[in-house]
């Protein structure tokens, strides 16, 4: 067990035995789990940016990729430590990314686009409430934050878009899979 699900169990046991009336431990558990996790990934990605001098782009970063990802989805990785370094990792770089927008940010702004009109939403039905009605209400919203960037013209903002529209296809998840060692059990 890793320290986020360590200390996850843990306090999801003491709120437990103070509070019975709360909630199953299994459900605090995953709560827990979800909160260190995403605290623990914010606050190293701010820490290791506020070192370089990019705490502006990480927090831009932080929001404009959960944003988009909480209304498109996208693949998830199969454990809380794996997770939280790969988020850690993939967002300091993100933070950090910077190149000429009218070539490559336009090219990957576009293929963002499309990979949204294509795929967005995906991947929520299990841990969102949002009726399926909504879905292209999502759509949408997605397609308007990916658009908003031939206006802004930020290369930092289509490199994470092109990161996130990335987890919402078959090479995304064929990408975690590959990260998390599944290819090698599979016949």
């Amino acid at each position: 067990m890793n320290f986020i699900d360590y200390s996850a169990m843990k306090i999801a046991r003491k709120i437990r035995d103070t509070y019975p009336e709360a909630a199953s431990e299994k459900a605090l558990f995953y709560a827990l789990s979800l909160l260190l996790n995403s605290a623990t990934s914010f606050l190293m990605t701010l820490l290791i940016c506020s070192a370089t001098h990019h705490l502006k782009e990480a927090l831009i970063t932080l929001i404009c990729f959960l944003v988009l990802r909480y209304f498109s989805g996208g693949v998830h990785l199969g454990s809380s430590l794996s997770c939280c370094l790969f988020s850690i990792v993939l967002l300091t770089g993100l933070a950090h990314i910077d190149f000429e927008f009218m070539y490559i940010g336009f090219g990957l702004n576009f293929f963002s686009l499309v990979i949204m009109l294509l795929k967005a939403p995906n991947g929520i039905e299990n841990v969102s409430k949002i009726d399926k009605k909504y879905y292209p209400f999502l759509k949408l919203i997605c397609v308007c934050i990916v658009c908003s960037n031939f206006i802004i013209q930020s290369s930092m903002l289509s490199a994470i878009f092109i990161v996130q529209a990335v987890t919402l296809t078959r090479v995304g998840y064929y990408l975690v899979s590959m990260l998390e060692g599944r290819w090698r059990h599979e016949a």
